[in-house]
Parts: structure tokens; C-alpha cells; sequence
């Protein structure tokens, strides 16, 4: 096995095409199609099936894949350790919504501090799709608030996030402040949109023999924060998200029988990850947001 037949592999399987792999490449096609067939001689099995004219990749190519992309990563991360690493490096990290508007700037100022010619590249997706991401090798790490459902993907804990009803200032939660579960279940409740990971206060109130009545499903934090401020409902929000509204009013917050709500942001990355100095600085800036945060 050699690292050219790897790389013309892995080009061949996203391209799902040996003449733009050649292209791509700058090499002959019967150069790709002899590395393929190396590769399946070597391992004995198929990596491609063609059918009217088209490549379909096989489930033993898929596992192949998987390997080889990592193979592929590490060796350029081997690469970047050993020339300077202040001269250059490349992240490419992860984060939900929340964390991307509130945290995501303080973190990447103070990492570009130590690493100032950094390539970061971010990615703002939901759990799940952060979680396919990281298995795939296509993201370093990834910044969450619920954890993504892959055995192959590690966690650490990073941060408390407290969550806080809010409602409009002519909502009749408003006048008193607080409200019973019971007086909630009653309410429209503006969601987040459904996903694989169940809702934080879904959860909270299933636990406390609660549903509650959703009538809106909102994909971004400032979706909800205008169907709730317009008082077409009710919801469950991180603080950090609403602090200028609740500073200014447009929101109002409402203590909640049980409550307060807490939850842990986490830093999720694959358990294979090789970690490079600027990682592990990453890592170190955000388990001390305790410390640095305004």
C-alpha cells in the first residue's frame, strides 16, 4: 500500500468519477484505474461497482474510505508539526448555534493571539450534522450543547449554560414573574425544530409528568426570539442568547417551578484524533471560559 494509491482513491470515491480523479490529479486514467486495482488485489476485495458507465462505491470501499481518510489526515497534521507552526495551521471546528454566537468570537480572539496566521475554517450546524462531520474526518473538533450519537466520538465538558423561560412584556407571565409547569404545559411553546437529540426542557418537563404545546418549530435562536417577543408563544432559550433583550426589556424572564435549567456545553472530537499543539491551546481557551469570559 502506498500513500499515492490512498490519495487517488479517496479522489476517485468523491469524485465518483476515475477520468476527473485523473483530471484532478494530474495523472494518465489508466494510472487511477491500476492504483484501484492494487488496492483491491492487495485487500482482496471490491472497492467500486459500475453500472451504466458509473461508479457506486462498495460497502467494503465505504470502510476503506473511512481508513484511509484518516490515514490521509494524520500524515498531513505529521506535515504541519514538523515545519513552524506560528508561520501556519489549519482548524477546522465546529459549533452549534448557541455556541457560535456567543462563544465562538471570544475563542477564536484568543487563539488568534498565539496563532496568528491561523487557517480556521468554522462550521455552525446542529449536533448531528457536527457529529457526521467529526466521524468523517472533515472536522477537528466541534462545539455542542447536546452530544451527537456516535461511538466513535469522545466528549469533555467545557462550560455551564443556564436556560431561562422567556416570554413577551404582554405575555401574563410577565406581570408576575414566575409560573407553575402546569401553567406552562398551557402555553404555546415555540420549539426548536426536531431533530435525532430530544430538546433539554421537552425532557425537563416529561421528567416532571409535563408536555408541553408546541405550535412553532424554529430552526435559529433569532426566529424564536421575534415569535416570542411578537407573543405568538413562549420558550426555553439559553441566557447568553437573550441577554440583550432581557437587558432591554423586549423579553422578559420568568422563573420556573423546579427550576433553574442547566445544561453543559461539551468539545466533541473523534477518538482517533491526533492532537496538535494549537488543539490542545484550543481546548485550554475554552476550558477556561470560566475565567476569561467579559
Amino acid at each position: 500500500m502506498t500513500l499515492r494509491n490512498l490519495k487517488i482513491f479517496v479522489t476517485v470515491a468523491e469524485t465518483g468519477n476515475m477520468h476527473t480523479a485523473a483530471q484532478q490529479l494530474y495523472i494518465a486514467q489508466p494510472a487511477i484505474s491500476h492504483a484501484i486495482a492494487e488496492i483491491e488485489e492487495e485487500y482482496h476485495i471490491k472497492l467500486f461497482e459500475r453500472f451504466s458507465r458509473k461508479l457506486y462505491i462498495t460497502a467494503s470501499g465505504n470502510q476503506f474510505l473511512y481508513y484511509a481518510k484518516h490515514v490521509l489526515s494524520l500524515l498531513n497534521e505529521l506535515e504541519q508539526q514538523m515545519s513552524d507552526t506560528t508561520a501556519y495551521t489549519m482548524i477546522k471546528i465546529g459549533a452549534t448555534i448557541t455556541i457560535g454566537t456567543c462563544l465562538l468570537h471570544h475563542i477564536l480572539q484568543e487563539f488568534k493571539q498565539s496563532y496568528p496566521h491561523a487557517d480556521i475554517h468554522v462550521y455552525l450546524n446542529t449536533p448531528d450534522y457536527l457529529g457526521s462531520a467529526l466521524v468523517n474526518n472533515e472536522l477537528d473538533i466541534a462545539l455542542v450543547e447536546s452530544l451527537p450519537t456516535n461511538i466513535e466520538l469522545v466528549s469533555e465538558d467545557f462550560l455551564d449554560d443556564e436556560m431561562v423561560l422567556v416570554v413577551s412584556p404582554n405575555h401574563p407571565f410577565a406581570q408576575k414573574r414566575c409560573a407553575a409547569l402546569e401553567e406552562i404545559s398551557k402555553e404555546n411553546y415555540i420549539a426548536r425544530e426536531p431533530s435525532k437529540t430530544q430538546e433539554l426542557f421537552v425532557h425537563f418537563m416529561e421528567v416532571h409528568n409535563h408536555t408541553l404545546h408546541s405550535t412553532w418549530f424554529c430552526n435559529n435562536s433569532e426566529t424564536t426570539k421575534m415569535a416570542v417577543m411578537n407573543n405568538y408563544g413562549i420558550t426555553v432559550i439559553s441566557k447568553r442568547i437573550v441577554a440583550k433583550e432581557l437587558a432591554q426589556g423586549s423579553l422578559i424572564e420568568i422563573a420556573i417551578e423546579n427550576g433553574p435549567i442547566l445544561r453543559k456545553f461539551h468539545m466533541v472530537y473523534h477518538k482517533s484524533k491526533y492532537f496538535s499543539n494549537a488543539l490542545l491551546d484550543l481546548k485550554d481557551i475554552c476550558h477556561n471560559l470560566e475565567v476569561t469570559l467579559p
